[in-house]
């Protein structure tokens, strides 16, 4: 089965939630650290899923339109 642009931008939210309850809960600091930083990477590629679904449809578009003009 196949997730859908927002199924997958909410599981790399739910991701990045998860990891930020780990970080808060870490006694270490690195280990504090290491789940912030993949929290906050997980947050932004859930942010970018949209813009680069859009920017894929567009480069598949062109080349539809190019391959198109040739024949």
């Amino acid at each position: 089965m196949a997730m859908d642009d927002e199924q997958l931008a909410d599981l790399h939210r739910f991701l990045a939630e998860y990891h930020r309850r780990l970080a808060k809960d870490a006694v270490l600091d690195v280990v504090q650290q290491y789940h912030s930083d993949l929290a906050q990477r997980l947050a932004d590629e859930a942010a970018l899923i949209p813009r680069r679904t859009a920017i894929a449809q567009r480069l598949r578009d062109g080349e539809q339109r190019i391959r198109d003009d040739e024949e």
